[in-house]
């Protein structure tokens, strides 16, 4: 499940995710498997040794360390049929590729999935997913976990009720209270469709409030989808230094390994990477913030952003973390070729009251 180089925050939240999801999987007699210890192409190896299967579905691969092991598993196992699915999250990306190319802008992308009502609906499970005739009897461990998909659909209903409808005016705040749609989690743990998310938001504008904030929230999760697509379409040149860029004249910073050496000496920055280490979230704003200064002020390479990211994020999400931190290096889909941001401006504009550096600077 890709755990290397998580924070501890994160990594317990994967692991409680996969056992929330064991849960309902074992109450239809399906047993999962998980293993943490050992890697993803050692437990597929031996669980296709020890199972004998006549057919495989797996996620049609996108990087290339995902090409090499499905690579190996052909080769090792000639009679074994693999199904390659493609990925679809709000659209299907391989029919949109084929139907449209990839947009180059996220404006082209938007127009396009709006205009084409792209957007999927979500899979009904009651009706798809096969429950076995044979129950199991739950171990009193497993009944004790909280499905975390319920809790997050409640929880984000209840936000709808009562913070939706002045979200687009507190989205781009670095602190404060019911900022968040706070589906950032759940999302990039893969236990929340964002196709139920949009249904939901689509059901609140026809029977109670339809106005910007509304959209505005479907809005940012068309950016997710869209850096999903520039993943599936661009493979691994997002992690390349020079990003998915046909700038050959790309300044390429220094990397950085050792988190200890880096000193953030501005006082919001410093304010960011607290929040950041100490609780695993802070803000789209901040995050900006934060990379605009590692990068253009600190003079690093945004790679070496991406992965700090990475190492403390517990919202980690490959595609939207990589393809922001090239938006802002310049080396992404940025038309402008990068951003900038005055420090001494956000800080009179977001924190003018030094609320938020004074908390994280006691």
């Amino acid at each position: 499940m890709g755990l290397r180089n998580l924070s501890n925050k994160r990594f317990e939240l994967k692991k409680y995710s996969a056992v929330s999801l064991s849960h309902k999987l074992i109450d239809k007699n399906i047993f999962p498997i998980i293993n943490i210890d050992k890697s993803f192409e050692n437990v597929l190896n031996y669980q296709i040794k020890s199972l004998k299967p006549d057919k495989l579905l797996i996620r049609e691969p996108i990087y290339d360390n995902e090409i090499k092991i499905l690579n190996k598993i052909e080769n090792s196992f000639k009679s074994l049929e693999i199904v390659k699915i493609p990925l679809q999250s709000l659209i299907n990306h391989k029919e949109f590729i084929e139907s449209y190319g990839f947009p180059e802008t996220f404006s082209k992308f938007r127009k396009i999935v709006e205009k084409n009502n792209l957007i999927l609906n979500p899979i009904d499970t009651k009706k798809n997913f096969i429950d076995f005739k044979v129950r199991s009897n739950l171990n009193k461990e497993y009944e004790r976990i909280v499905d975390i998909e319920k809790f997050s659909i409640k929880d984000f209903i209840n936000y709808l009720k009562k913070h939706v409808k002045s979200y687009k005016e507190t989205r781009d705040q670095i602190h404060g209270q019911n900022i968040s749609s706070q589906l950032s989690v759940p999302l990039s743990l893969g236990i929340l469709s964002p196709r139920r998310i949009v249904k939901l938001i689509n059901e609140y504008e026809k029977n109670v409030l339809s106005n910007q904030s509304t959209y505005w929230l479907k809005f940012e999760l068309l950016w997710r989808e869209y850096f999903k697509l520039l993943g599936f379409y661009h493979g691994s040149r997002i992690f390349n230094p020079k990003g998915i860029s046909q700038n050959e004249n790309v300044i390429q910073h220094p990397e950085v390994y050792d988190w200890s050496k880096l000193e953030f000496k501005d006082d919001l920055v410093f304010s960011i990477n607290e929040q950041l280490v100490k609780t695993g979230y802070i803000t789209n704003r901040a995050r900006q913030i934060f990379a605009s200064y590692f990068i253009n002020n600190l003079k690093l390479s945004w790679l070496s952003g991406a992965r700090y990211f990475k190492s403390y994020l517990m919202d980690y999400d490959t595609e939207t973390n990589y393809g922001n931190w090239m938006y802002i290096a310049g080396v992404g889909t940025d038309p402008r070729g990068g951003r900038v941001f005055n420090l001494e401006k956000q800080k009179n504009v977001y924190d003018p009251n030094m609320e938020y550096r004074k908390k994280w600077q006691i």
